[in-house]
């Protein structure tokens, strides 16, 4: 069900099962903006979870931060016809079936000034987005880092040991395969950095707060930093 995190800002996690024993955590992150509820990254939502939703006020934006998180948008979207769907452009191409009424690009000015939008250029693969929630001081990633300390299913572990992201704040080697342009990408990651951070809030793994929050995050992004121009 919903938790907490802060003023205008919730959760709710679900198990996503990849494969045959690798299953992994995911998280939807809600905020609640001035015109209604922003849904981050919608996981399988029944009714219950949906009523709960509904409490917290009117879903005005459903959003797929990524061309990797869109299972369950569709199913979203029926269920609050009424909300923007916003997502990367090439997932136009990827989910022919999906409605998307809006595509994602880097600054984008739609829920500003609550919400920053940074896209993590140079691996348009993944195309993925951060957003900043301001008021909470609130980084909301995707898949740019994990922070995995428990596992499901009898292949996750072994999977996160071999990709870099297990027990510890990281980015997935997956993303060595994905960046095209290291450089661009590692601008992005410094712009991120630019801002006040107080927490992380990821699809895998537990949210990490706390006073190293900002340098943690940082030492998690070193292999695309070190590009940076």
């Amino acid at each position: 069900m919903l938790r907490k995190i802060d003023d205008d800002l919730w959760c709710a996690d679900s198990i996503q099962r990849i494969s045959a024993g690798f299953h992994l955590p995911a998280r939807m992150t809600i905020v609640r903006l001035a015109d209604g509820l922003w849904l981050h990254s919608p996981i399988a939502i029944d009714d219950a979870l949906a009523a709960a939703i509904d409490e917290l006020g009117p879903v005005r934006h459903l959003v797929a931060p990524n061309c990797f998180h869109h299972l369950h948008l569709g199913p979203a979207s029926e269920r609050w016809p009424e909300a923007r769907v916003h997502a990367p452009l090439g997932l136009r191409s990827k989910r022919e079936d999906l409605r998307i009424d809006a595509d994602l690009t880097d600054r984008y000015a739609t829920w500003s000034p609550a919400i920053e939008v940074i896209e993590i250029a140079g691996g348009p693969a993944l195309s993925e987005f951060v957003f900043v929630h301001r008021p909470s001081a609130t980084v909301i990633v995707c898949d740019l880092v994990f922070n995995m300390h428990e596992a499901q299913g009898v292949m996750t572990k072994l999977i996160l040991r071999m990709v870099g992201a297990w027990q510890r704040v990281a980015q997935s080697k997956m993303w060595r395969r994905v960046i095209k342009d290291r450089a661009a990408a590692s601008r992005s990651c410094a712009r991120v950095l630019e801002h006040p951070c107080a927490r992380v809030i990821m699809s895998h793994g537990e949210i990490l707060e706390g006073a190293d929050t900002h340098e943690q995050l940082r030492g998690a992004l070193t292999w695309m930093l070190a590009e940076a121009a």
